[in-house]
């Protein structure tokens, strides 16, 4: 007779254990324990198993904690998709995102911007302003977005720019860290990518070698 409440205190006992595992097993990782903060507005956050994943405080995005995994919520939407999850294989990924896009997105992404000099230049050729302003003005920094870029960016959702020039290695940096923070805050937060046209000698024409002076 006395087996009776040992009986009932193990069968009482044994959900109450799996729910306190489970409730171990789902809890959210906070955050703020994985951040590093760099420096220039770029947030780092460490996966223990996977990437470490680098956005900026300006941007607006948020970070998903997921069975202790961290993951951009890209899109703002408050839940994992798929293009978001880096567990999943690239090509699924890709079609996730392709099929969320519209004609006027996709276009913008097979496109390039006109060359673009970092600052831009005082001559008719990488030309532009800031808040409407020449450089010359002296109110925009190097590493500034200028009022073009912000517009091929952001109304014409062109995602490749083409360089002719940069002042140098940091603002060359800092700048591609202002015009990455600009994008990833905007719709899907598809990044931008930079190139230049290859320079094989100086006589090949003003279109290629205008910036060429450049410390790249």
């Amino acid at each position: 007779m006395k087996l009776k409440p040992v009986r009932f205190i193990f069968f009482c006992c044994f959900p109450l254990s799996v729910l306190i595992f489970l409730s171990a097993v789902t809890k959210k990782k906070p955050v703020k324990e994985a951040l590093n903060e760099p420096g220039d507005g770029i947030l780092l956050i460490k996966n223990t198993n996977g990437p470490t994943l680098g956005y900026s405080n300006k941007s607006g995005i948020k970070i998903l904690s997921i069975e202790n995994l961290y993951f951009k919520d890209l899109n703002k939407n408050g839940k994992l998709d798929k293009y978001e999850d880096w567990r999943l294989p690239v090509d699924e990924r890709a079609k996730d995102l392709s099929s969320k896009l519209s004609t006027q997105q996709i276009a913008g992404l097979m496109l390039y911007s006109a060359h673009q000099a970092i600052p831009v230049l005082t001559g008719p050729f990488g030309g532009g302003t800031y808040n409407g302003q020449p450089f010359s003005a002296g109110e925009a920094l190097a590493s500034d977005v200028t009022d073009q870029q912000k517009d091929f960016l952001l109304k014409d959702n062109l995602r490749h720019v083409l360089l002719t020039s940069v002042q140098s290695p940091e603002i060359a940096a800092r700048w591609n860290n202002n015009m990455q923070a600009l994008v990833e805050g905007q719709g899907f937060g598809i990044p931008a990518n930079n190139s230049s046209d290859p320079r094989h000698s100086t006589n090949g024409g003003v279109e290629y070698t205008a910036g060429a002076g450049g410390k790249i």
